[in-house]
């Protein structure tokens, strides 16, 4: 925004926000008949001194943040985002409603000073106003003018409001001097205070609750802070100033006010009690007294002072809410648009939305657009309420025990005032009008659908923190609606009493029963006294049902603020499961690839070493037990990963079509030789199986069959019986419905292991001796769970076991499929002549990959890591490695980025060597990764010889 504003322009800025048409109004028309000019006098200046405190407030703030926004920077910067919504959208209402109400008060003046030279062209009504196309045209010109001018040039406007707000304060004090010197003196001024029955204590009060009204806008310049060429610590005497200004003005105006004293009349007592007589210059008391002091010239002094009222008015709160809507902007409330500045620094777009918004007010007339202005001061005490509540609250951080104190005194006295202006006949006989009360519910619902669709484009998190904000905004809505109901009830009770009192005098006229002066008047006051009555009685009635209403909504934000709770505990227990679990499982994905690599060095060693010639029985034997206990010590680290990978979800089923009769042959074959060392009888059943071909996991189903097939030969004891059946049962669709038995003759479970059998680490005491980790069901039961499938076990101690599992089977449309015979991939691969790479920054692994790829005829080169690897494939004719065994896990560049870079080079040919993963990383996903890396096939460590073999001779050939 620029620094461009000194401190007297600051003052002009406040000042003319505060004062504008009003000022040259209301103390004829409203303060004189509450207190007097005295007492008018007192009021305005107790009235200063309480809006000098929330100054205090104001200006603690704008030293701690000397940014562009005022009240909202400060309730966002003490309670959120939400906060600051709301007190924005009530004080954007009180700029706009000052500005329209300034702009509408042109017509007024051109009535007083040129009469009808404007009333000509199209004529309507709107609430009793007459309003003419001539009036229409000069409001939108004084709107488009000055809008124009704040939107391109800030200096020029703030120098405008600057003379102008010269020209009003000194055009105030002549029009003074001249009516209160030279017009009669003081004695003018009598009676002092109001004749009315209050005392003169509740008078003075009167007017100095009045001072929200009175001086609303003196604190605009907290929303131009950041365009001070000067210290913020100089604001609060730009302030005090301002009001101390403005006071005087109202002061002196309800002084000029109180010297009118057409023929006839006695003081300004008599005066007033005659104003819906009078007509002309007499209809304004203001305007009377100057003009009967100075004549026609006092008129124009006062015209132009008049003007320079409005002037000031309609820049300054051009410029205050245009600041403000930068600051949402700023926030995240408004659209980036109004945000936007132009060459000179000036937010022109939401000069420009200002101007635009404005443009129907003509149409309307000022009697409608008086039912806005009377909604001003709402908005004004709410963010008065809010910048102490914040003065308090952040005061307390910095030590400012001062500003602490003003700040609760702020707050109280903002929220008693809330009260007195709402509250119809709460203390006086004060009232918004019935259609304020309207306007004031319609803004505070639009406000909730503003918040709605801001809430709705917050993308960094910022509202919807604070459900209190939201119950406040319920309760004016319910609150006013309740003092707007109560209104528009008495209003149609008038009406009517008016009717029946008409009524009734009419059909006396009728029967020649004239009431007298004195019975008339008797009349009146029964019926004033029974609207009284049926006031009081819609008043307490209005309370009981706000009272409820209340109770309900707190009650109701009680439950919703322990149901939030409640899912915010949840929501972080979930959160800490989940960091829990990845930690897991980075734990145990490190902890696998950590373990596999010196177990591949161990299981490998031992292989290459059983080769070895003229090896003693003794060391074989050796050599056949760790080779054992590692692919035991293997074993259960899969289990354990796999049963990891389950409780966290990440096991995923791969279905594809496949013969499932053919899956239990190889079973069959697999644990021949075993079952054999111990003379069990083995057999395979498949006989009841009609549909063969499937969609399934094979490898999952493989797992399933593995572990309980292990497990019935490693629980039977020799000369016992396993047998394993698969039966087709139901046939719907294109499902069917397989049943697998498992059943051995071993050593059985008690009931009580059996009720656990599937249960993590669940392992029988009595077959202790024998290996396991006690997860091989577990993990069964999960893919079967997982399949969508059911197990169960039938088991006696002594006699043996027998799991059944149902499988429900999508059917496969494919041909039946028998695969080939491997055979022994030893004898009949041979590689010879063959050139492959070799890159692992382990030597260990190197050296065992190397001893068993040779084996094989292969040729080999080595690299420590995926970088020197992609410079010796860039530096070799294609073709000259056939293949790539690549590592992932190295420095300098690992595998997944090294086949990238390969896959990357220009040379097409070479570009496509086929790169074989052989690493410790083992799961699915990372069989996934190594695919899209763009390698074409994995191998997990520890070294699968057969597997290896095989997955090179599908390669290669």
């Amino acid at each position: 925004l620029g620094r461009y504003i000194s401190k007297t322009e600051a003052w002009a800025l406040s000042i003319g926000c505060a004062v504008g048409w009003g000022a040259f109004v209301m103390p004829g028309t409203t303060f004189l008949p509450l207190a007097g000019p005295v007492g008018t006098a007192l009021g305005m200046l107790v009235g200063a001194a309480v809006m000098l405190i929330i100054g205090v407030n104001y200006h603690f703030l704008m030293n701690k943040y000397p940014d562009a926004g005022g009240t909202l920077t400060y309730s966002i910067r003490a309670f959120g985002y939400d906060h600051g919504l709301l007190s924005a959208w009530f004080l954007i209402l009180v700029y706009i409603a000052i500005m329209w109400a300034n702009a509408t008060a042109i017509v007024l003046i051109a009535r007083n000073l040129f009469g009808e030279d404007f009333q000509w062209g199209f004529q309507y009504k709107v609430a009793g106003y007459d309003i003419f196309m001539g009036e229409v045209i000069l409001t939108l010109f004084i709107i488009v003018i000055f809008g124009l001018i704040c939107m391109h040039s800030k200096r020029l406007a703030i120098i405008i409001q600057t003379i102008m707000a010269l020209v009003m304060v000194g055009g105030v004090l002549y029009c003074a001097f001249m009516v209160l010197v030279k017009g009669g003196g003081t004695e003018l001024l009598k009676p002092p205070f109001s004749p009315q029955e209050r005392g003169i204590p509740t008078q003075v009060l009167e007017i100095a609750m009045l001072s929200p009204w009175a001086f609303v806008g003196f604190e605009s310049i907290s929303n131009s802070t950041q365009g001070f060429k000067f210290s913020p610590k100089k604001s609060l005497p730009i302030m005090a100033g301002a009001l101390v200004a403005g006071a005087a003005c109202y002061i002196l105006l309800a002084f000029i006010a109180s010297c009118a004293r057409p023929e006839g009349v006695k003081n300004w007592v008599d005066y007033l009690g005659r104003l819906d007589s009078m007509s002309g210059y007499a209809s304004i008391p203001t305007f009377y007294s100057v003009h009967t002091a100075m004549g026609k010239t006092g008129i124009a002094i006062l015209g132009i002072t008049v003007t320079a009222g409005i002037v000031t008015g309609l820049v300054g709160n051009y410029i205050a809410a245009s600041r403000l809507m930068y600051a949402m902007c700023e926030d995240g409330i408004l659209p980036e648009w109004f945000g936007r500045l132009n060459k000179d620094g000036n937010p022109s777009n939401a000069v420009c939305f200002l101007m635009m918004l404005s443009l129907f007010v003509p149409f309307v007339g000022r009697a409608a657009i008086g039912w806005i202005v009377d909604v001003n001061t709402i908005g004004a005490l709410i963010a008065y309420a809010y910048t102490s509540a914040a003065a308090f609250k952040l005061s307390k951080e910095d030590g400012k025990a001062g500003v602490r104190i003003t700040g609760m005194i702020g707050l109280v006295l903002s929220l008693l005032s809330f009260y007195y202006f709402m509250v119809p006949n709460a203390w006086i006989n004060n009232a918004l009008s019935t259609e304020s009360y309207l306007i004031l519910i319609i803004w505070s619902i639009i406000g909730l659908f503003f918040f709605r669709l801001v809430y709705s484009r917050d993308t960094q998190n910022r509202f919807g923190k604070s459900s209190a904000v939201w119950l406040v905004l319920l309760f004016i809505i319910f609150f006013t609606s309740m003092l707007w109901l109560r209104e528009a009830a008495q209003d149609s009770a008038k009406r009517v009493l008016k009717d029946v009192n008409y009524y009734n005098t009419e059909e006396l006229s009728e029967h020649n029963v004239v009431l007298n002066d004195k019975e008339s008047l008797e009349a009146q006051q029964y019926l004033e006294e029974k609207m009284d009555e049926i006031s009081g009685d819609m008043m307490r009635n209005s309370w009981i049902q706000l009272v409820v209403i209340f109770a309900a909504l707190v009650i109701m934000l009680n439950i919703y603020r322990a149901m939030m709770q409640r899912e915010s505990r949840i929501e972080m227990q979930k959160i800490k499961a989940e960091e829990s679990s990845r930690a897991k499982s980075a734990f145990l994905s490190n902890m696998s690839h950590d373990i596999r690599t010196p177990m591949n060095a161990i299981i490998g060693y031992t292989t290459l070493a059983k080769k070895e010639k003229n090896v003693p029985p003794e060391i074989e034997a050796y050599l056949t037990k760790i080779e054992a206990s590692g692919r035991h010590l293997l074993t259960l680290i899969n289990d354990v990963l796999d049963l990891s990978r389950i409780e966290n979800g990440k096991m995923e089923l791969e279905p594809e079509s496949m013969n499932i009769v053919t899956a239990f042959d190889e079973m069959k074959e697999l644990f021949a030789a075993q079952m054999g060392a111990k003379s069990i009888n083995y057999k395979v059943d498949c006989a009841g199986v009609v549909h063969k071909m499937v969609i399934c996991d094979n490898n999952r189903l493989e797992r399933v069959l593995l572990n309980l097939i292990s497990n019935a030969c490693k629980y039977t004891p020799d000369g016992g019986r396993v047998s394993v059946t698969l039966k087709e049962e139901e046939i719907s669709g294109n499902e069917s419905l397989y049943i697998i038995s498992v059943k051995d003759t071993g050593i059985g479970m008690s009931p009580e292991f059996a009720a656990t059998v599937f249960e993590e680490y669940s392992r029988d005491k009595s077959a202790a001796s024998i290996q396991g980790t006690g997860l091989g069901m577990a993990i069964t039961k999960s893919i079967i769970d997982l399949m969508g499938g059911t197990i169960e076990v039938k088991s006696e101690e002594g006699k043996g076991s027998e799991f059944i599992i149902s499988l429900k089977l999508e059917l496969s449309k494919e041909p039946e499929t028998v695969p080939e015979k491997a055979g022994d991939e030893s004898v009949q691969s041979d590689f010879s002549g063959m050139r492959l790479l070799l890159v692992d920054d382990n030597a260990v692994n190197r050296e065992i990959a190397a001893m068993i790829l040779k084996e094989y005829g292969f040729e080999l080169d080595t690299a420590e890591n995926g970088k020197i690897a992609l410079d010796m494939v860039s530096a070799t004719a294609p073709g000259y490695y056939r293949a790539i065994l690549m590592d992932v896990q190295m420095p300098v560049m690992g595998g997944y980025e090294a086949t990238r870079a390969i896959r990357a080079l220009d040379n097409a040919e070479l570009a496509s060597v086929p790169v074989i993963a052989m690493t410790a990383n083992a799961f699915t996903e990372d069989i996934n990764e190594a695919k899209e890396a763009g390698m074409n096939a994995h191998v997990a460590k520890p070294i699968d010889v057969a597997q290896l073999i095989q997955t090179l001779k599908e390669i290669l050939k």
